[in-house]
């Protein structure tokens, strides 16, 4: 049976980047995914300047568009554009973006295995489900934020035991970028995130009827949908066109697509390979690893709720658990629960204020719309948040007192929200 340092489920953007780093330090990987590659993924293909600063390898060769403004509109109506001097954000395909991202993994020595999928996960201490903190193998380490004495040798660790579609491996680490249903999270008994967004999306191939300029401007409208926004993103041969919402406002999804077509002239029925998915959103500081397991990108839930947006936090998170599982494989922590704190104190802070962003813009899209239109400080800003320049905890020291505000309003429009699931529940049961 072959033995590996780290086996990595799942060739995303999160996986290949772990896998990557990994190898390229010297440890034995193993990447796995149940898909022939390349494979196409539902997603938008938007990979911001933010996204793409966190990765130390060249995009390029997989980019389709340079974005430098954006059309709004709200509930389909009037709309307006606004431009920046400097790349916004790159649009590429999954298909692409991934298959380029494995071959850098393979490149730097790992093993790439595309069309295995994982069946099964077995290690000492996994037993169904794993919730309470006290029976989880971080306990070895002491609470959260505490620092015990470490003992210079450490006993081997039993290795992990995968069973996969076409053989059986074993790993002294098991990375989960196996989606936000993936095996790995199941087998670990984590849980990670207890709400979801979806979103359906399909690609217009460009045709004389469709204006030129939509080659150079991604389009965002919003206030139509739950929780969620529409979009139009351009790439070398077709148009992206999609929706989000929160799940339980699935059912609008299609009709919405339709109206969002039909509002910027473009016909529907053109529509390809339509595909929907789930967007995973993470409970803050709910498990995400346990033992020599750990879990990244959306296996993890990390998505932006504000914008939907999941590479970047794909790439950051696949970056901290290569880190965490060096140091495991080192000897110098006991499981990989170091890398869920480091989410928690670097990541997480950043979701959990775009989480009360959300809340409140989609509660009143018209006055943010309005400033996007007539205020050049908040485009300003808006465009310095997109390409890394400032983050959401920036935004929160410059309204500095205001955040009591912020707070307040978001908390109101979260009860609306879970209000209004609360009296739809019934009805959509009764159809």
């Amino acid at each position: 049976m072959a033995t590996y340092d780290a086996v990595v489920a799942g060739a995303g953007p999160a996986g290949s980047t772990a896998a990557r780093l990994l190898a390229e330090r010297g440890a034995s990987v193993l990447l796995l995914d149940k898909q022939r590659f390349p494979r196409d993924k539902p997603c938008g293909g938007g990979v911001t300047l933010r996204a793409a600063a966190v990765q130390d390898i060249d995009l390029s060769p997989v980019i389709e568009r340079t974005i430098y403004g954006a059309r709004f509109s709200l509930r389909l109506g009037e709309s307006f554009d606004r431009t920046y001097a400097k790349p916004l954000t790159y649009m590429t395909q999954r298909c692409r973006l991934d298959a380029h991202l494995a071959e850098k993994a393979a490149g730097a020595g790992a093993e790439f295995h595309d069309g295995e999928s994982v069946r099964s996960v077995q290690a000492d201490g996994l037993a169904g489900e794993q919730t309470s903190p006290s029976a989880r193998p971080e306990a070895l380490e002491g609470p959260r934020g505490a620092t015990t004495p470490r003992s210079p040798k450490r006993p081997k660790p039993t290795p992990i035991t995968i069973g996969t579609s076409h053989s059986t491996y074993n790993a002294r680490v098991l990375i989960g970028a196996d989606g936000a249903n993936g095996v790995t999270a199941r087998a670990a008994g984590l849980n990670p995130h207890s709400e979801e967004a979806v979103a359906l999306e399909g690609n217009l191939p460009f045709s004389p009827d469709i204006p030129e300029d939509w080659r150079e401007y991604v389009g965002i409208d919003l206030g139509g949908l739950a929780g969620g926004y529409g979009w139009v993103f351009p790439k070398s041969e077709h148009l992206n066109a999609g929706v989000g919402a929160w799940k339980y406002a699935t059912f609008t999804l299609r009709p919405k697509l339709t109206q969002l077509c039909i509002r910027y002239g473009f016909d529907a029925s053109r529509l390809e390979n339509l595909r929907g998915h789930h967007l995973p959103l993470r409970t803050a500081h709910s498990p995400i690893a346990v033992g020599p397991i750990a879990l990244v990108g959306d296996a993890a839930g990390l998505i932006d709720p504000l914008s939907g947006e999941g590479i970047h936090m794909a790439f950051a998170s696949g970056r901290l658990a290569a880190d965490h599982t060096l140091r495991y494989l080192a000897g110098e922590t006991a499981s990989m629960a170091g890398y869920e704190r480091a989410v928690d104190a670097e990541v997480q802070p950043e979701l959990d204020i775009s989480r009360r962003l959300q809340e409140l813009f989609h509660f009143a899209p018209p006055p943010y719309l309005a400033l996007m239109r007539r205020s050049e400080k908040f485009w300003l800003f808006f465009c310095h948040l997109i390409r890394g320049e400032l983050t959401y905890l920036d935004f929160v020291r410059m309204i500095g007192p205001l955040r009591v505000a912020l707070d307040f309003f978001a908390d109101v429009a979260q009860r609306r929200r879970e209000a209004r699931v609360s009296a739809l529940v019934p009805l959509l049961r009764g159809l």
